[in-house]
């Protein structure tokens, strides 16, 4: 078996973590027009330092922390300028509630996989790991099965669409059932 590119897996989670990363600075940037700077910004950072990350650490407290320091850099200008901005009590006070929230929903999208993975079948279970976690690719699942691609992909979708039900549901209740 192959060992997954590093490279490659920090590209991944670049790329994955967009949407929270763009979450996460219009939260503290509502309005702001500098939205975008803050985020190209970041992600320029965090590919210079990508070998300071550690793949399997949390990425997204790690590109966190990047972006808090852009905001931060971005506020002082601000109120350099004299243009309106929150006190920086208020602003750490924000920042530290919303990077509380996101780690802990992540946290708690991660249990809720390692009990509903649990709940699949062993084939299913089986599959989905070898597809994701060993990062093998249709063609190596379909020469390591013996089944064909489409079936592999409808296989696939299935156990993902389940796994996502499964997630959400155990999220809403709080982790109680699913």
């Amino acid at each position: 078996m192959m060992k997954p590119d590093p490279e490659q897996t920090f590209v991944q989670l670049v790329v994955n973590h967009q949407p929270a990363l763009r979450a996460f600075v219009l939260s503290l940037l509502p309005g702001s027009p500098e939205v975008d700077d803050v985020i190209q910004d970041t992600n320029s950072e965090i590919w210079a330092k990508r070998g300071d990350f550690r793949i399997g650490t949390n990425f997204k407290s790690w590109m966190f922390s990047v972006a808090k320091f852009k905001v931060m850099s971005v506020w002082r200008d601000q109120q350099r300028r004299k243009v309106w901005t929150v006190p920086e009590e208020t602003l750490n006070m924000l920042i530290e509630r919303i990077e509380e929230g996101a780690l802990a929903d992540t946290e708690a999208r991660y249990d809720a996989l390692r009990i509903c993975l649990d709940r699949l079948r062993a084939e299913d279970r089986i599959l989905i790991l070898n597809r994701y976690i060993a990062e093998n690719n249709l063609s190596r699942l379909e020469e390591k099965s013996g089944r064909k691609k489409d079936s592999l992909k409808v296989s696939l979708h299935r156990i993902r669409t389940a796994l996502r039900i499964c997630i959400s549901r155990r999220i809403q209740s709080g982790g109680e059932c699913a």
